[in-house]
């Protein structure tokens, strides 16, 4: 089991309910684990917000693990260790 802290910002912040969170993945050590751990505990207002509703993919967005800068569409392999940070760097619309 791993404890991961992730550090989050505007939309993903608000359905979080706080800047940064604690989170134990019981399941694959990846950062997909991560993600599958915050569905499970954050449910549809995470999905919603994550998910592309037509397509049912994850959203293009950058992460930060530790000190490496990943991307949401192809490195959700990344292995995540017990005290790694993860921030979820996610774009914001408007104009």
């Amino acid at each position: 089991m791993a404890r991961v802290k992730v550090k989050s910002f505007s939309v993903i912040r608000d359905v979080l309910g706080s800047e940064v969170v604690e989170i134990d993945i019981n399941g694959p050590e990846t950062v997909g684990g991560l993600f599958e751990e915050l569905l499970r505990r954050y449910g549809q207002p995470f999905k919603e917000k994550i998910w592309d509703p037509e397509t049912g993919q994850i959203a293009p967005f950058l992460m930060k693990l530790n000190e490496t800068i990943i991307r949401s569409t192809s490195d959700m392999d990344y292995k995540i260790h017990n005290g790694d940070e993860l921030a979820i760097i996610f774009p914001i619309g408007g104009g």
